[in-house]
Parts: structure tokens; sequence; C-alpha cells
């Protein structure tokens, strides 16, 4: 017996987890096809938002890292797995119990009555000794749980960081559109004014006057409602951050109207391994490592468990006043050996691999995203700076014409109408000038995010 025992013990030591092991997939080799924007490396992303060099928006994104619920909820799943990690350790260590116990009975023969006091105290100690492995696939399973559950707090928290710029920048862009329609307008009220006069001296037609006042409402109308974009737009950073109305308004009246400007945010090549600084590529290659160990686990399930039980107790019994004392101990192996479960764990098995089946489903699905949106964000950086760039040689022509016109009409060689006419056009230009200015900022953004914001797998995920 002592022998057999030996033999056992040696075997769960020695013994083989049954299952796949898992094997990290490959990332698949790319050559990025995009355009890339020339002059220079992005090598850190860590700094990303300090280039921008716009300390509200540094703030705002820090502010919502505090208070946001999707990084709570984020974090909890996160604390959760940690435990279910350390947990499922636990199950490599013996495991005591103690119990007590005090029980009164009473007998009776005949005309004779035993009364009997029962009092019990004891240790009982367990230990599944790991033959095939489950323990081990179990933990496995729950350690990659907990790296997936981090770098999905990560994922969480740079889409947070691009969410908040990015209404950040639409806010900014949105004031300054509203200051472009203010001037507008005033210019048609203006108008108005001066054809309202040249119809009094009779050389304006009332159809003149009415298409003038239609323009000048139509101006007035279209400022009212760019107004009310920029509150729903404070609102959307007020459901980010946290920030109550009026401190947001303060912090925002800072720099009314400008948008941040990268000053050195510079790509001349992605990286070959960009894919595993995605902490979403990363997730659900943990996914797939904690599907593999479910597999093996539900594989040992199958096979039989051995465990080691002993017990101490200390035992005092009462009967008829005399009182009597009894140590009690035992020590042995426990075999179980599943026969018949009516194909439960076969099932349970059968669950595992689908399971892992769709982990890796998911895995490459998300690898083929990952690419799509690098590969995108690329593109779009690429044609707003073209855009801009034109935008910038267009608009400069109609700036000089609204100066020339303006300098014109103080010699008296322009009327003010002219006047008005070449301003409303390098207005027009202008509004179209801060949307793709906008759109530019926006496309680093999605580079930003595209390239995994900068996680390197390294760092542990840390609520404050």
């Amino acid at each position: 017996m002592n022998k057999l025992l030996g033999w056992m013990i040696l075997l769960s030591l020695t013994g083989c987890a049954v299952g796949p092991d898992f094997v990290q997939p490959a990332h698949p080799t790319q050559s990025w096809r995009a355009p890339l924007p020339h002059g220079g490396k992005v090598e850190n992303l860590t700094q990303w938002w300090a280039q921008f060099n716009d300390p509200v928006l540094n703030q705002l994104i820090a502010d919502a890292e505090q208070t946001s619920p999707s990084l709570d909820m984020a974090w909890a799943k996160v604390q959760e797995a940690r435990a279910n990690a350390e947990g499922s350790r636990g199950v490599f260590l013996p495991s005591v119990g103690a119990s007590l116990a005090s029980t009164k009975s009473q007998s009776v023969f005949g005309q004779q009555v035993v009364r009997q006091t029962l009092n019990r105290a004891g240790f009982d100690a367990g230990w599944e000794l790991d033959l095939f492995g489950k323990n081990r696939r179990n933990a496995e399973l729950a350690t990659a749980n907990f790296d997936a559950s981090g770098a999905q707090w990560h994922a969480a928290r740079i889409s947070l960081a691009a969410e908040v710029a990015d209404a950040y920048v639409e806010l900014r862009q949105c004031e300054a559109t509203a200051d472009v329609y203010q001037q507008v307008s005033q210019s048609r009220d203006h108008t108005l004014s001066m054809v309202r006069q040249k119809q009094a001296a009779g050389l304006a037609s009332d159809v003149e006057t009415a298409r003038t006042q239609i323009s000048q409402l139509d101006s007035a109308a279209a400022y009212a409602a760019k107004q009310g974009d920029c509150a729903r737009s404070v609102n959307k950073l007020i459901a980010l951050t946290g920030i109550g109305s009026s401190d947001l308004q303060a912090r925002l009246s800072a720099q009314r109207g400008q948008l941040p400007t990268p000053t050195s945010l510079e790509v001349s090549q992605v990286a070959a391994n960009a894919l595993s600084q995605r902490p979403d590529v990363a997730a659900a290659e943990f996914n797939l490592a904690a599907a593999s160990a479910d597999i093996g686990a539900s594989k040992a399930a199958l096979l039989p468990s051995l465990s080691l039980l002993g017990s101490i107790g200390f035992n005092r019994v009462q009967v008829g006043g005399a009182n009597l004392q009894a140590t009690t101990w035992s020590f042995g192996p426990s075999l179980s050996i599943p026969l018949f479960d009516g194909g439960k764990r076969k099932s349970l098995m059968e669950g595992a691999k689908a399971r892992f089946d769709y982990a890796d489903a998911s895995y490459r699905r998300t690898v083929r995203e990952a690419v799509r949106e690098i590969e995108d964000s690329l593109i779009r950086l690429d044609v707003s700076n073209t855009r801009f760039i034109a935008a910038q040689k267009s608009y400069a022509p109609l700036l000089s014409i609204h100066q020339i016109t303006a300098a014109r009409q103080v010699a008296g060689m322009a009327n003010w109408l002219e006047l008005e006419g070449a301003q409303r056009d390098e207005l027009q230009a202008k509004e179209a000038l801060i949307v793709l200015q906008r759109e530019s900022v926006s496309a680093w953004i999605a580079v930003y995010k595209a390239l995994g914001g900068g996680w390197d797998g390294k760092s542990e995920p840390s609520r404050h």
C-alpha cells in the first residue's frame, strides 16, 4: 500500500498535462500599403497628447480617465480576473478545515432511558494530486483571462482618450466656424442696410431688397444652429469627463476657437510589429490561450483523479454519567474514476473545443480589423493633409482679394457692396479651411488609436 501511494504521488508530480499546449499565433507579415507622411517616425505614442501643445486637452483626458464609468467597468473586470487567477493557484496546496460538533441523543430500551452527549473536535485535510494537469490547465485559463482583461482595460483607456480628443477638436472647430458664421451674418446685416438705402434712393428694387433680406435671415439662422451644435459638443465633453458645466466652460474659454495643432507628429514608417502593439489584438490572443487551456481542463476531467485525505478527531462521549474519550485519525489516498455521467463531461469538452474555435475566429477577425484600421487611418491622414494644403492655397488669394478690395474701398475705388462680397468669399473659404484642419487633426487621433496608443504590453493596469 505504501509503495502504491508513493508511486501515485510520483506520477502526480511528473505527469504531463493533457490537452493542447498553446502556441502563440504568428502575426501576419505586413507591408503597409498606405501612403505615409514624410519627415519622421512615431516611436513613442505615450507622449502623443503632449505634442498637441494644448494643456486644456491634456487635462480633459486626465480627468476623463479618473471618472470614466467605462474604465471603472473594465477595471472591475481586471479585479475579478485577478482574484480568479490567484484563487486558481490555491488548488495546488492542501486544504485544511476545522470542525466542532456537540450532539445529544436519547435511547429508550423498555423502561431504561439512556442519554448520550457527544462532543467532537477535529481537523480535516485534503490534497488533490494533479495527475493529468487539470489544475494546471485551469490555472493557465485563469491567468490568460487576467491578461486579457488587462489588455482590454488598456484598449478602453486608449479609446476613451481618442474619444475625448475627438469631442474636443469637434468643439474647437464648431467654435471657429461659429465665429465665421457670425461675421457672415454681420456682413449680411450691413449689406441689407446698404441695399435699403439704395432702395430709398431709387437705385434698388423691392425684389433685390427682399432677396438680400432672405440671405440675411438665412445667415442668422445658420449662426444660431451652429451655436446649438457647439452647446451639444460641450455636453458631450461633460458626459465624457464628468466635469461640471460651469467648470468646463471656464476651462474651455481660454483657447476658444483654436484647434490643437500637432507640432511634431510625423510618420515615415509603421513598424512591422504594429499589430503586437494593439491591446485589442493582445486581448484576443489571451482569450485564445484561455480557450486552449479550457480544452485541457475538460479532457483531464474525463480521467481519474487522485486525492490524499486525512483527518484527526478528538471525541468525548458522556453516557449515563460515564465519560469516554477517544482520539481518531485517518490518512490515505482516494481514487475517483468517472464511469458514467450521461455524457456530461464529454459534452463539456466538446463545448470547450467550440469555444476555442470561436476564440480562434475572433482572433483572426480582430487581426484583420486591426490591419484595416491602420491602413485606413494612414490613408485618411494622407488625404486630409493633402486636402488641407490645397485649401490653404485656395484661401490665400481670397484673403488677398479681400485685403485689396478693402484698400480700394478706402481709396474710393470700390463700394461697400464689393467689399462685403469679397469678405464673404474669404469667410466661406476660411470655413472650409477650418473643417479640413479639423479633419487633419482627427486623422492624427485615428492614427494614435490604430497604432495602439503607445501600449507595449508590459505595463500593468492601474486604475489611479
